[in-house]
């Protein structure tokens, strides 16, 4: 377990389909949604949205170390969007795959900047372990995923992991398209010093001990060349890598391509990803 555990008391707002948020769309029957909230270091409640397949609440009679769990970390740019907004494709996930998926609203820049969200993402990781029997997700099954600047964050909580020997171990992480470097640039010239790699997670010094790498890019992205490299290091370290490149498409392509045949693919390889640890 980490040190300095959380509060094991679950601060729940019970939220099913029929009660859902106007603006988002209603939840499949399977599905529900829980607000939950992590304390911060300086003591900000960060909102914790939990999608998981009804019924699978821990009961005094389990038997079991618990499901397994992802934790999630949305993307724009650090300064965009909520996990609220993202939410319509993990409840697709949670319905086809049936892990449960806590995707963390981290406070945005430029009124927060780092380490800002860096810290409300660990202090939430922190509390999923300190909470897990309630949860009823077992802690050496757990993975961390994001798109684009959440994949950075993601990437960056598994050095951390590493770094503090956090027990059990993540078991997986999923990056999609993330955003890993400061220094990207036309000319991969650029970026400034003294940048720590919980801010930039391609600057760090070595990927020994990290967990397996499932990373999606694509070939017209902007961080196409900075998500390939951190691939390599893996491969190099001999950490199992998962790498797709989906061909003559930008960031975030699911936007401007829903229900097209490579979409469907990369939605199919995230949720193979998902079951797999």
């Amino acid at each position: 377990m980490p040190g300095n555990s959380q509060s094991t008391t679950l601060r729940v707002e019970e939220l099913t389909s029929q009660a859902s948020p106007e603006n988002s769309p209603p939840l499949p029957e399977n599905v529900e949604k829980i607000i939950r909230q992590a304390p911060a270091p300086d003591g900000y409640q960060v909102p914790i949205h939990h999608i998981r397949v009804k019924g699978k609440q821990a009961t005094s009679t389990t038997s079991t170390n618990g499901d397994p769990a992802i934790i999630h970390f949305h993307g724009g740019g650090y300064f965009l969007l909520s996990a609220e907004m993202c939410l319509p494709p993990l409840v697709q996930a949670v319905s086809q795959t049936g892990v449960q998926i806590l995707s963390i609203d981290y406070r945005l820049a430029p009124e927060h900047p780092y380490p800002v969200p860096f810290n409300d993402c660990w202090a939430a990781l922190q509390w999923v372990y300190a909470n897990a029997t309630e949860l009823n997700i077992d802690t050496a099954r757990i993975a961390v995923m994001g798109e684009s600047a959440g994949g950075g964050l993601a990437a960056a909580l598994t050095l951390k992991g590493r770094d503090t020997n956090l027990t059990p171990p993540l078991a997986k992480q999923i990056l999609v398209y993330p955003m890993l470097d400061d220094r990207t640039t036309t000319n991969h010239a650029g970026g400034i010093g003294d940048i720590e790699s919980y801010a930039a997670p391609a600057r760090v010094d070595s990927v020994e001990g990290l967990p397996p790498l499932y990373l999606d890019s694509a070939q017209l992205d902007m961080f196409v060349h900075e998500d390939l490299e951190y691939a390599r290091r893996f491969v190099a370290a001999n950490i199992p890598v998962d790498l797709h490149v989906y061909p003559g498409l930008p960031h975030g392509f699911e936007a401007f391509s829903a229900g097209t045949s490579v979409t469907k693919r990369a939605y199919e390889n995230r949720f193979k990803a998902m079951a797999s640890f």
